[in-house]
């Protein structure tokens, strides 16, 4: 209520200062006259200074003169008539002015009660321009976008807005599929690559996985040296056993970053465990398959076949008995045990890993994150 007090408040005072000049008192006539009588002498002054200065001919200003007398002779005559007698005449409009001030006043205030909405509360600014969609639901929002999407494949933007969401939300295979799309249909960008890549490997539970490696590898043709495509190759060589090129390119990608590259001690870290685990490798250290004993495999029978993976998973538990800390193996074993429906082994490797890596806690989120995926924690 205070707040339209003050705005009726205001509307008068804008009126009054608008009509204020209707209240104001007719000037006096004298005051008229004294001005006209100023302004034929000035005349006659610039008369007089004009022929002192040779502008005119004295027949001239003797003219003017006499015109200018004239005049001012006439003015005199009519000023000391009747005129003088009368009094100076007031202005009637000033109760025309308060009135009108009033009834605006009055007539807006009764219109905006009756026709508008005081009790309305406050509508800020960014609301009214975010609209609904900014009080929506995250989940309807999706919702939203995957429905146009199932309607609309070929929307490389809708594609390219979804998957980071989908990334954030922890769905880690549909921000790759998302991902996936948004590059066949725009194109490959090294930010889409790079987000692929990154999606597929956390739903891998940090594995390299084919997929990945090739985004990897397109990544270094578009933007060849990038560091982070270089680690994540180098990781993957790693992972397949690969120690010494593994070694070699953590090497050279720590020779080529700056002193203050925030990733410094991550790769320093990855040189320390395979220079570790290469000091401690035997000649019998077991191997990856070659091409080889793939081949080889390809003519066993099936029995042979699973006899020869039980062996590969047996010579993978043994070297992890030596080189405990080797997360991507841990994840291999669980995982291989895991495919065999060797529940127990598996639930007995992902034991063992945890007290191997307990105080790692990158490690720890990877092998709980695995053992929820396989169903082993329940």
């Amino acid at each position: 209520m205070l707040l339209w007090i003050m705005f009726a408040l205001m509307t008068s005072a804008v009126l009054i200062a608008v009509l204020a000049p209707l209240a104001r008192p007719a000037a006096p006539a004298d005051d008229a006259d004294a001005g006209a009588l100023e302004v034929y002498r000035h005349q006659l002054a610039e008369v007089e200074a004009d022929r002192a200065r040779g502008l005119v001919e004295a027949a001239e200003a003797d003219s003017a003169r006499i015109e200018i007398s004239r005049r001012l002779l006439a003015s005199a005559a009519t000023s000391e008539g009747g005129v003088t007698s009368a009094a100076p005449a007031t202005s009637n409009h000033m109760p025309l002015a308060i009135a009108a001030a009033v009834f605006i006043t009055l007539s807006s205030l009764a219109v905006y009660l009756m026709y508008g909405a005081p009790g309305m509360p406050s509508f800020p600014v960014a609301e009214r321009q975010a609209g609904p969609v900014a009080n929506a639901p995250l989940g309807q929002l999706i919702a939203k976008v995957e429905a146009r999407l199932r309607a609309q494949p070929q929307d490389g933007d809708g594609w390219e807005v979804i998957a980071p969401v989908y990334f954030k939300l922890g769905r880690y295979r549909d921000a790759a599929n998302a991902f996936a799309r948004a590059a066949e249909i725009k194109g490959e960008t090294v930010e889409r690559l790079g987000g692929f890549a990154e999606a597929t490997l956390l739903a891998a539970d940090g594995i390299v996985t084919e997929e990945a490696r090739l985004a990897y590898q397109k990544i270094l043709k578009l933007q060849p040296g990038q560091p982070e495509a270089r680690f994540w190759l180098a990781l993957a060589r790693e992972q397949d056993g690969q120690l010494n090129d593994a070694l070699a390119e953590y090497k050279a990608i720590l020779a080529a970053a700056a002193a203050d590259v925030p990733w410094r001690s991550s790769i320093e870290q990855r040189i320390s465990d395979v220079s570790r685990r290469l000091s401690g490798a035997t000649k019998d250290a077991p191997r990856g398959p070659t091409a080889q004993d793939v081949a080889a495999a390809q003519q066993l029978s099936e029995d042979q076949r699973a006899q020869m993976i039980a062996a590969m998973v047996d010579n993978l538990a043994k070297r992890l008995e030596r080189d405990g800390k080797d997360l991507a193996g841990w994840l291999r074993l669980v995982n291989a045990y895991a495919v065999l429906g060797r529940d127990k082994d598996a639930r007995a490797a992902l034991a063992n890993a945890r007290k191997q890596l307990g105080g790692d806690e990158k490690a720890m989120a990877e092998l709980a994150a695995l053992a929820k995926r396989l169903g082993l924690d329940s």
